[in-house]
């Protein structure tokens, strides 16, 4: 069996001013960790079914790298830095808001902006990147430290969507809410594969 974390944590800085000239692109990338986001983390570290872990992915995102840290001193293993596994790709926001693309993204997986990525596009990327795992990495434990809209994009391919009152996106697994439109804190779903066969996914925070 390979058991695969997939791990989010949304604690990061808003408070941080950037130069008017700095690619959205890249303020997304530069991104830091809040301090309560250092420390729930570290707190990362204490939950038995992740001393388990024996390889590590990371988005080249400064806010997943920073998650990632922690376990990986505690473990005493690398961290494999890859693009595969980045935030989607906004594009050209011209005078449109971020939770406004979110919403007309979700209702419509092919939906863009020049320059960006669909979620259909994310989830492509995101499900060549987990089958490239499931080959190589056979039989091991393995967290990813990835993003919101990259772990939602990817969960659609097994998942029954839905909308809650909101009108964002949910996501069901056999009637469990895996994905419910809410990204607070620190989010960790396990999926469990049979050679490259899914058995399961469960949140497990």
């Amino acid at each position: 069996m390979t058991t695969i974390y997939l791990i989010n944590n949304g604690l990061t800085m808003n408070n941080l001013m950037f130069d008017s000239s700095e690619p959205l692109k890249n303020k997304r990338e530069k991104r830091i960790l809040s301090i309560e986001g250092e420390h729930e983390s570290e707190l990362l570290c204490n939950l038995p079914y992740l001393e388990k872990i024996n390889l590590i992915y990371s988005s080249n995102y400064v806010m997943s790298i920073g998650t990632a840290k922690y376990l990986a001193k505690k473990q005493g293993i690398e961290i494999n830095i890859t693009k595969e596994i980045g935030e989607r790709v906004l594009g050209e926001l011209g005078t449109k808001k971020i939770r406004m693309v979110s919403e007309m993204q979700e209702n419509d997986f092919n939906y863009k902006l020049s320059g960006g990525e669909s979620l259909n596009n994310v989830k492509t990327r995101m499900l060549n990147f987990l089958n490239k795992v499931l080959k190589e990495d056979e039989d091991k434990n393995i967290a990813i430290f990835t993003h919101n809209v990259a772990i939602t994009s990817l969960l659609s391919e097994y998942c029954e969507k839905g909308f809650n009152l909101d009108n964002r996106l949910i996501l069901n697994y056999h009637n469990r809410a895996i994905i419910d439109g809410a990204w607070d804190g620190i989010t960790i779903i396990e999926l469990t594969f049979d050679s490259e066969e899914l058995v399961d996914i469960i949140r497990k925070k």
